[in-house]
């Protein structure tokens, strides 16, 4: 008879932990799913297309029992690999197409440099007569494509290059980011602090930070006075007709307006702008750093066009990581990163959703024949 009352209270523990490891095994209360899901809305609310295609995919995810996938599956997430994840390798995808389309519209934002043409525009024409200056009136487009502006080619080269760095240190922090939703719902407490904070190594952010700094440096040395005092020379050579007065106001008012652009990874306090821990939350300050002062053309325009008040309120700035020794890698690269190109035209959607209800019937109908067996 013992031997018997063993035997139950043995099977009672282990279908105990079996139950226990159930419940934690859920999809549906992932940790990192809501963060994810915020900002994934939110690079995706211009395109209706990438919309649906990312609230079918956040919809399986919930829907999706835990499980081990291959390395191949998992791609760049693979560090969960071994782990119950509740990734496919369709989101997977998506959040390599996220990570791209995250800086699409900071590329296509008006830059330091962009509004430096635009200042030197505006005060050509404010400080010089129609008779010393080109008629019709030049606009910004022709100086960005007048070839024989051979210094200005070679900063709008350099600064172009700095974008696409920039670009892709950004975007392999995103893709760092939403890899996370992948980890294992049986390894939470190793990823997840009490304070529901994710767990991230320092040398992914040290990465981060230093290929930020790299970009934002390589900008921001553009607008040394002596590199000013080149592109304005050649500026006024070109474009102002034996006017010494006028070409000297303008370059003075232009090297005022640029004493301080405020193009820096420096946020005052001694640490960076961009700090690399807040991951699912508003970082536009980061983001926007080489737009340098927002006063620069006097006015203040929304850094990006997309954003709104309901937007602005999903993306609240805060720390959601703090660093641990045993955490994540937030800074992943991907082969897409080398279409990003200084003007964010080469970056668009395009998935091809594969239909799995079949196979989410075939899956259900094996379960529910194990739970008979």
């Amino acid at each position: 008879m013992n031997k018997y009352i063993l035997i139950v209270l043995i099977s009672l523990s282990v279908l105990s932990l079996v139950a226990s490891e159930s419940a934690t095994a859920d999809c549906k209360t992932h940790p990192v799913f809501d963060k994810a899901k915020n900002l994934l809305n939110v690079i995706f609310t211009q395109d209706k297309r990438a919309k649906h295609i990312n609230k079918v995919l956040q919809k399986r995810f919930q829907e999706r029992s835990p499980k081990s996938i291959s390395d191949n599956d998992l791609g760049f997430c693979s560090g969960f690999s071994g782990q119950k994840t509740c990734c496919d390798k369709e989101l997977v995808k998506l959040i390599d197409q996220a990570a791209l389309l995250k800086v699409k519209p900071i590329l296509q934002t008006k830059s330091a440099f962009s509004k430096l043409i635009n200042v030197y525009v505006s005060q050509l024409n404010r400080n010089c007569s129609a008779t010393v200056i080109p008629s019709p009136p030049i606009v910004p487009k022709a100086i960005h494509t007048d070839k024989s502006l051979k210094i200005l080619s070679q900063f709008k080269l350099a600064q172009g290059n700095c974008k696409i760095n920039f670009a892709k240190a950004l975007s392999a922090f995103t893709r760092g980011s939403l890899c996370s939703v992948c980890m294992g719902v049986d390894k939470l407490s190793n990823y997840i602090n009490a304070q529901g904070q994710l767990k991230i190594t320092q040398q992914s952010v040290n990465i981060f930070q230093q290929a930020a700094d790299n970009a934002i440096k390589c900008f921001a040395d553009i607008f040394t006075p002596s590199n000013l005092d080149s592109i304005l020379n050649e500026l006024n050579a070109a474009y102002i007709k034996n006017n010494d007065s006028c070409a000297a106001s303008v370059a003075k008012n232009v090297k005022s307006i640029f004493s301080n652009p405020k193009i820096t990874n420096d946020d005052g306090q001694g640490g960076k702008i961009c700090k690399g821990t807040s991951l699912f939350s508003d970082n536009s300050l980061c983001e926007q750093s080489l737009l340098g002062d927002s006063s620069l053309e006097f006015t203040n325009p929304r850094f990006l066009s997309f954003e709104n008040e309901s937007l602005d309120r999903l993306l609240v700035e805060k720390l959601d990581a703090i660093i641990d020794p045993s955490g994540v890698n937030i800074f992943v690269s991907s082969p897409k990163d080398q279409i990003i190109d200084e003007s964010g035209k080469n970056i668009t959607f395009s998935f091809i959703l594969k239909n799995s209800q079949s196979k989410l019937a075939f899956a259900a109908l094996i379960a529910f024949i194990s739970l008979i067996i």
